[in-house]
C-alpha cells in the first residue's frame, strides 16, 4: 500500500497545497454564485397575506376573463430598480374592462402604490403600470373582438378564443340602488343642488366643519337622510390627514368613545355613519368593536366606504347588531362627466345581477351635475332607486 500523501509543510507546521486547502475555496465560490444568481433573478417582493399576482387574476375573474385567456410574458425583466412582469388581459365589453381599471386603483392604494399614467378608458387598447417600488406590473388592457380567419383549403371559418363574456341580468331584471355623497359640510355652495336631487340620495356630513350644522339641517329639512362621514385613521397618518375629530387606532377606549360620540352631537339628524378614509382603523377590529358598539346604543347604522380590501367593519357592526352593509361602486373617483355615468351604469347593472347596490360619491359640482341630469331616467334602466338606510340590515 502507498504511504499517504503528504503536503508541503509552511512554518509552524501547517498544510498547504493539495485538497484540504482547494475544496473550501471552491465551496465559497460556487454559494457565491448562487446567491448572485437568486438575487439577479428575484422576482420582487410579494404581499405578506397573498401574490399580487394571485389577486390581479382574481379581480380579472370577478369581470368575466377566464385564466386561460390571460397571457404573461416570461422572464420578467428588469427595468431600473423595478422587476417588471407584463400581464395582457382581454375583457367582453368596455364596462368590464372599465370595472377592472377602477378595482385595480382601489387595490394599488390598498398597498400602498400607484398606477401610472392615469388610464385614457376612450381607447380601445390601454397600458396600466402599477408600481410597487422593487415590483411593477405592466398591465396591458384590450377589449376582445372575435375575428374569423379563412383557413386553406377548407372554406370553414374559424373564431380566435375570446374571453368569457360578462353576465348579464335576466331581462327585465329590476334592483334597488342607494346613492350616498360624502364631504358635504365645507360649504354651502353645493347645498341646494342636493337638496333638488331625488330625495332618496343621502348625504355624509363631515363634522366640526364651518357648514356641517347647516348643512344636515338643510338636507333633513328637505326629507334627504343625512349620514356621519365620520373621519378615520388612513395608513399614511399623518401625512393623509383626515380632519378634525378623527378617530386613531391608538387611542384609548374612553377617547374614542367620546371622540365617536362628539362628532355624532356635531352633526344633526344623523340616521347613521360612514368613514372617511379609514384604511387602518377599519382595517383593526378593536378600534371598529368600539365605535360599533357606541352605534348600537343609539340605534344607528353603518355603511362600509371599503377603503381597504383588508377592512372588518362590517364584522364588526354585525357582532354588535349594528345594522350595515358596504359601498359596491364608487361613482367619482374620476371626476369626468363621462366617466361618472360608467360608473352609475356599472351601478345599475351590479343592482340589477345581485337585487340591490350601494354607491358612494362625493358633494362635488361635476358629480351633483351628472346625477340631476341621469337619475330621472334611471328607473327606465331597472334600478329603483332607495334611501341608503332601506339597505342596512
Amino acid at each position: 500500500m502507498a504511504p499517504p500523501r503528504k503536503g508541503k509543510k509552511k512554518k509552524g507546521g501547517k498544510l498547504s497545497g493539495g485538497y484540504r486547502s482547494t475544496v473550501p475555496w471552491i465551496v465559497i465560490a460556487l454559494a457565491a454564485l448562487v446567491v448572485a444568481l437568486l438575487f439577479f433573478f428575484r422576482p420582487g417582493p410579494k404581499g405578506k397575506d397573498s401574490p399580487i399576482e394571485a389577486r390581479l387574476l382574481e379581480l380579472a375573474a370577478e369581470r368575466g376573463v377566464a385564466r386561460s385567456s390571460v397571457a404573461v410574458d416570461d422572464p420578467i425583466v428588469k427595468k431600473g430598480d423595478a422587476f417588471v412582469r407584463t400581464w395582457r388581459f382581454e375583457f367582453g365589453d368596455r364596462a368590464a374592462r372599465d370595472g377592472f381599471v377602477g378595482d385595480i386603483e382601489i387595490e394599488a392604494a390598498a398597498r400602498h402604490a400607484k398606477v401610472v399614467p392615469p388610464p385614457d378608458l376612450g381607447a380601445e387598447q390601454i397600458a396600466l403600470l402599477m408600481d410597487f417600488g422593487p415590483e411593477a406590473f405592466d398591465l396591458q388592457l384590450g377589449i376582445a373582438e372575435p375575428k374569423v380567419a379563412a383557413v386553406q383549403p377548407t372554406p370553414v371559418p374559424t373564431r380566435k378564443p375570446t374571453a368569457t363574456p360578462r353576465p348579464q341580468p335576466a331581462p327585465g331584471a329590476r334592483g334597488k340602488l342607494a346613492i350616498l355623497l360624502d364631504d358635504a359640510g365645507q360649504t354651502d355652495d353645493l347645498v341646494p343642488n342636493a337638496v333638488a336631487l331625488p330625495v332618496q340620495v343621502g348625504v355624509a356630513v363631515l363634522p366640526f366643519l364651518p357648514r356641517s350644522a347647516e348643512t344636515a339641517n338643510a338636507l333633513n329639512a328637505a326629507g334627504h337622510e343625512v349620514w356621519l362621514h365620520l373621519p378615520m385613521e388612513p395608513q399614511n397618518y399623518p401625512a393623509n390627514n383626515p380632519g378634525p375629530g378623527a378617530v386613531l387606532v391608538g387611542m384609548t377606549t374612553n377617547e374614542l368613545r367620546t371622540t365617536v360620540h362628539s362628532a355624532i352631537n356635531n352633526v344633526p339628524h344623523v340616521v347613521g355613519v360612514n368613514n372617511h378614509m379609514g384604511s387602518k382603523a377599519t382595517a383593526d377590529l378593536k378600534t371598529m368593536t368600539w365605535i360599533m358598539q357606541e352605534l348600537s346604543v343609539r340605534g344607528m347604522a353603518f355603511i362600509d366606504s371599503r377603503t381597504t380590501t383588508r377592512t372588518v367593519a362590517e364584522q364588526a357592526a354585525r357582532a354588535q347588531g349594528v345594522p350595515t352593509n358596504r359601498r359596491n361602486v364608487f361613482l367619482d373617483n374620476e371626476r369626468k362627466p363621462e366617466a361618472i355615468r360608467r360608473q352609475l351604469d356599472e351601478a345599475v347593472y351590479r343592482c340589477r345581477m345581485d337585487g340591490e347596490a350601494i354607491a358612494i360619491g362625493h358633494l362635488d359640482p361635476v358629480t351633483v351635475e351628472v346625477l340631476a341630469a341621469e337619475l330621472p331616467g334611471i328607473a327606465a334602466k331597472g334600478a329603483d332607486l332607495v334611501k341608503p338606510s332601506d339597505l342596512v340590515r
